[in-house]
């Protein structure tokens, strides 16, 4: 199980790291999931091997750890003093036939003291005396976070005079769920009634239901202690120990790791919903901004579409190709870009400060701006090549069509007719110049005169001239032709640009969707342990079995 366990997490920090490189969650976000480890007590034992109970002793400076855990070795095992070594390290005491496998590769094997006895009365527990919780030395209580993976039952020792010491305390409310405590009240020869129970109703605010709170005097002369509960320490002690509820403390560890990856992927889930939540208002918001952009750069550019016109009607091969250099603005690196005079720099700007806006848009929705911002800096970098390309596809659609369609008409008619109508005239001519000739032949007339020759040339010359004048009047110029063909591709332009935009901000949401989908999958369902979890807890430690016992917090 714990295998399985690491798998997922492993999973789950892969996950978040990948939305980390991905731009979508930042290293705040990620650090509760990071900081989680598959530790446990039955990691520092051989697979298969005995596996004893590891109860440590957890408290601050003064209150009597060290005789505490002298008594209930049955020997001096723990050095007391002001300055005993585990004010500064961390001893284990252990039977000689248990051995460590491993300690985690981020300890300091040096503040680390192994002690072992021979009683085999005691074998079933590994004791663990802690450093001081409220040393000076941040150094101890980083050693200690370190080792509470690694403990089953914390032993919280507290004196009359110490118990409201509030550094212990921000440590036992991050960890109340994730172990089996007891607490004693040690020194109690100077101790009340009136502060047990008071330490009782701190425990209970700290989200201690029914806190097993045990006093003890454990003072060298036998004859000066005070009656304590030391037994049903002691009892309490022997009950977990005992094979079964060891496993099942095991497992209750390894549920509460499960739960807090758990929590931490919802966490995380949590930012990436209220993102996917923002973004879907941003492609409305990108046609608005996109819109007043369009207005204006319509206006800024009629006098170069004009001045590529005019190029065109003067016989310049390719105007449009005439081009400038233009700073693009990438999201890491600046490079350069090149542009025709169609689409020049102040052009470049205003998609620039458009794409800026959205993006100050997506910033105000609380929005990861760097996977956006690199997908808009490609929509950027393709728009001047992709307004020449639209510009010569449209001139070049309007040439071979110039004109609309009535003018495309008429164009054809008066052709036809300048066409036609000459050849009407010279046949109508004709034919008079026959009669004529052949009426003169039988009358011996004079032929036809310079009167008739001259109204043929202009009957004639007029069937030609007026469809031809008309033809050339309508015939659209090729300036206007280049002017509405080059518009029409920057429209194109201006749509595919629009067009690219959207496609960037469907990537933008499916790639957050992606990483929604897979953070969901890391989650497993409520199951039935974790429903019952607090009963089971509850019996872990008959209340019978243990001499004094008040109870025990799940």
């Amino acid at each position: 199980m714990s295998d399985e366990f690491d798998h997922q997490l492993q999973a789950a920090k892969r996950w978040v790291l990948e939305a980390r490189d991905g731009g979508w969650l930042a290293e705040a976000d990620i650090a509760r999931l990071q900081g989680l480890e598959n530790r446990s007590p039955s990691g520092l034992f051989e697979p298969g091997a005995h596996r004893p109970l590891v109860a440590a002793f957890f408290g601050g400076t003064g209150v009597g750890k060290s005789t505490l855990l002298n008594r209930l070795a049955g020997q001096a095992i723990a050095k007391v003093g002001v300055e005993r070594p585990t004010s500064r390290e961390l001893s284990i005491f252990l039977h000689e036939s248990l051995h460590i496998r491993q300690l985690p590769e981020s300890f300091p094997v040096d503040r680390v003291r192994v002690a072992r006895h021979s009683d085999d009365s005691r074998r079933q527990v590994l004791w663990i005396d802690m450093p001081d919780i409220d040393s000076t030395e941040a150094s101890n209580r980083d050693l200690v976070a370190d080792w509470l993976p690694h403990i089953d039952v914390l032993i919280y020792v507290v004196s009359p005079e110490r118990y409201r010491d509030d550094k212990g305390w921000r440590l036992l409310r991050e960890h109340v769920s994730k172990h089996a405590w007891l607490f004693v009240m040690n020194q109690w020869d100077r101790g009340q009634e009136a502060q047990v129970a008071d330490f009782i109703k701190l425990l209970r605010q700290g989200g201690f239901t029914s806190p097993l709170v045990f006093r003890t005097d454990c003072r060298e002369e036998l004859d000066k202690r005070k009656p304590d509960e030391f037994i049903g320490l002691e009892s309490a002690i022997q009950v977990l120990s005992e094979t079964h509820l060891v496993e099942q403390l095991e497992k209750r560890a390894l549920n509460a790791r499960r739960d807090e990856l758990q929590a931490a992927v919802i966490a995380c889930l949590g930012r990436l919903e209220g993102e996917a939540g923002a973004i879907e208002g941003l492609p409305g918001r990108w046609e608005e901004i996109w819109g007043v952009g369009v207005a204006g750069l319509l206006e800024g550019l009629q006098w170069p579409m004009a001045e590529v016109a005019s190029a065109f009607v003067h016989h310049d091969a390719s105007p449009l190709r005439r081009s400038i250099k233009l700073e693009q603005k990438e999201p890491e690196s600046p490079s350069s870009t090149t542009a025709s005079i169609l689409w020049d720099e102040w052009a470049q700007m205003q998609l620039q400060d458009a794409l800026d806006r959205l993006l100050v848009e997506a910033s105000e929705r609380q929005l990861p701006i760097r996977p956006l911002q690199s997908k808009l800096a490609r929509v950027a970098k393709s728009a001047p090549k992709l307004m020449l390309d639209e510009a010569q596809k449209g001139l070049r659609l309007a040439l071979a069509n110039p004109g609309n369609r009535m003018q495309r008409l008429l164009l054809k008619l008066t052709a036809l007719c300048a066409a036609l109508f000459p050849v009407a005239a010279m046949a109508w001519v004709s034919w008079q110049a026959f009669t004529a000739y052949y009426q003169s032949a039988l009358t011996h007339a004079g032929f036809l005169g310079a009167d008739f020759a001259v109204h043929s040339v202009l009957i004639v010359s007029m069937a030609w001239l007026l469809p031809f004048f008309i033809n050339q009047q309508i015939k659209p110029s090729h300036e206007r032709t280049a002017r509405r063909g080059l518009r029409n591709g920057v429209n194109a332009g201006f749509a595919r640009i629009q067009m690219l935009a959207d496609e960037a901000l469907a990537a933008y949401s499916s790639e957050l969707g992606t990483c929604l989908r897979e953070g969901r999958s890391l989650l497993r369902p409520v199951s039935f342990r974790q429903a019952h979890e607090h009963s089971m807890m509850e019996r872990i430690i008959p209340k019978e079995e243990i001499q004094n016992g008040s109870g025990w917090h799940g």
